[in-house]
């Protein structure tokens, strides 16, 4: 004979930890939502101002079945049972050992129907892989109630169904990708991999904050509540469900984490962010491809990354499950009514998210206009105005042929590790992964210097460089003698630009022997760019200067780069 309790404090449930934790072992669970250390963390920090209201289904006195629900009052006597946990818990489940699971399904329904009439049951999280929904279907079906079902597609890898050899061929490309540009930060420092301390995780919520500053998260990962969810859960590990934060540092500095909750054999990717003043170097890969490696090398057999149409997430799986949300209501008007409320709702979100431009519009426009207005100063206004609305840049492009000198070198070369401290960090990192010396006199940064390629970085032009020459560019005028001196000291011809209306500047380049090479026009309105210029010049430049041998070559080598 079937009945049931109702626990309403986290005290009452303490009493039943250890058959809840038993059902769970039995029936092998890999669902890290409804293991007993999830639900109870939870209920204490996050869910403590919510009507929690666990049901326990006993058969003789045994408890069979556990109903993690949430229970709220609604429009005029509409009772709405949820399952606890939404915004956290991705998935969700009833808590029975399969043989009792469709009895007591069946058996708590057909009580809380009797005891309050109007109700509407709102469950979320259920995999389709798991037999919950087509019992509750079968429910619904057997006493003719209306129901919706909502479902997500849910990406993971399945390392048992293929050898990892197999998995790194097949992507092949993304991670020689990835490889190349781990390749080009290594080159500037030392890259680290490691466990991050369950007692300090403040440096993920400041990352992620950070990742997140001119976007519109709606996640509240970072919330005062979901921050001390999940740091004291990190610190109540058990065999069967454990939170782990890798970091990837460079340089001792967080540039990505990953947050991993783990249980019986499925890794569930939690969180991750990077750091945005590294974009270029692409931390979020390298710290996503570490991650599966690792979750690899320690037998893990799901690699799930969760709910949602991320595209991050079909370039690695294998296999697709789908999670559902189930909505039932008994056959009264008012409960029907807002039912089908809700169901719209439901309808509207599915649609949203399933459309990438509409889901990136909201978080990246939106969340870089509410940055604009909330937080932004002056030249961060003039700067997206310039970037995104109307630019013009015309410029002139000056050279200097080589010339080997003797002078004294009056410059250091910067390191990366010297500006990561810095307050123009993005913008100097920038430099470095477009293959930039930094170099300066003291402590300011003198000037900038690029062995191969003409950057103006704000229009996108690139010029390849002809051999034996190099670009310098962000000096002050005062100090140009001396950086010529030191760039001709290595025997180098050396190119640079002006702005239109920089005269002093280009009459001081003039002075020291430059000429003019090209002029530049660049005009932007919105998405539309048109770069005037006439390459044909490099030819004629060097045709009317090319007495010398060397220059000859330029010529040479210059026909077949532009």
């Amino acid at each position: 004979m079937l009945e049931y309790k109702l626990v309403t404090t986290i005290n009452e449930l303490e009493t039943y930890k250890d058959t809840w934790s038993e059902i769970l072992e039995r029936e092998k669970n890999d669902n890290p939502f409804i293991e007993y250390e999830w639900i109870s963390t939870w209920w204490m920090i996050v869910g403590h101002d919510e009507h929690v209201e666990i049901y326990i289904v006993e058969h003789n006195g045994e408890a069979i079945a556990f109903f993690p629900f949430v229970h709220t009052s609604r429009f005029g006597g509409i009772h709405q049972f949820s399952f606890l946990g939404q915004g956290l818990a991705s998935y969700m489940e009833v808590v029975a050992e399969k043989r009792w699971k469709e009895q007591a399904v069946h058996y708590l329904l057909k009580e809380l129907i009797s005891k309050f009439t109007r109700v509407l049951f709102v469950l979320h999280g259920l995999l389709e892989s798991k037999d919950t929904s087509p019992i509750l279907e079968k429910y619904t079906l057997a006493h003719q109630l209306p129901y919706s079902v909502f479902r997500v597609v849910t990406p993971y890898i399945d390392f048992k169904s293929i050898e990892l050899p197999d998995f790194l061929k097949k992507h092949k490309r993304r991670f020689k990708s990835i490889n190349r540009r781990e390749k080009r930060l290594k080159e500037l420092g030392t890259i680290t991999y490691q466990k991050a301390h369950a007692g300090n995780l403040d440096n993920m919520f400041q990352l992620f904050e950070r990742r997140w500053q001119k976007k519109m998260d709606t996640s509240g990962f970072t919330a005062q509540r979901t921050k001390a969810f999940f740091e004291q859960l990190a610190k109540q590990q058990n065999g069967a469900l454990s939170l782990k934060v890798h970091s990837l540092q460079f340089e001792n500095t967080w540039i990505g984490f990953t947050l991993d909750i783990c249980c019986r054999g499925r890794n569930f990717c939690h969180a991750m962010g990077h750091e945005p003043d590294f974009n270029m170097f692409g931390p979020g890969r390298l710290i996503e491809k570490e991650n599966m490696l690792k979750a690899h090398s320690m037998n893990v057999r799901l690699y799930d990354f969760g709910i949602g149409y991320e595209p991050y997430k079909f370039d690695w799986y294998t296999h697709l499950d789908f999670t559902r949300k189930f909505i039932m209501s008994t056959a009264g008007v008012r409960e029907r009514a807002l039912r089908t409320v809700m169901v719209l709702q439901e309808s509207l979100l599915a649609l949203v998210k399933t459309n990438r431009r509409i889901v990136e519009w909201k978080r990246n426009t939106l969340g870089e206009l509410r940055y604009l207005f909330t937080k932004a100063g002056k030249n961060e206004w003039l700067s997206m105005l310039k970037c995104k609305v109307f630019h013009g840049h015309k410029f002139t492009i000056y050279y200097l042929e080589q010339k080997l000198g003797q002078h004294q070198s009056n410059f250091q070369e910067i390191n990366i590790q010297s500006v990561l401290e810095n307050d123009q960090r993005t913008e100097l990192l920038a430099h470095y992964f477009k293959g930039y010396k930094l170099y300066r006199q003291k402590q300011d940064i003198s000037f900038l210097r690029h062995d191969k390629f003409i950057h103006e970085e704000a229009d996108g032009f690139m010029q390849e460089l002809p051999p034996n020459t190099t670009y310098i560019k962000n000096y002050e005028l005062p100090k140009l003698q001396m950086i010529v001196d030191e760039v001709q000291r290595e025997g180098l011809a050396i190119c640079t630009s002006a702005n239109w209306f920089e005269w002093r500047k280009r009459k001081t380049l003039t002075a020291l022997g430059f000429r003019k090479v090209e002029r530049v026009l660049i005009t932007q309105l919105f998405k539309w760019k048109k770069v005037h210029r006439h390459e044909k010049k490099w030819v004629k430049f060097f045709l009317k200067h090319g007495q010398q041998t060397e220059q000859r070559w330029h010529l040479a080598l210059l026909s077949f780069l532009i």
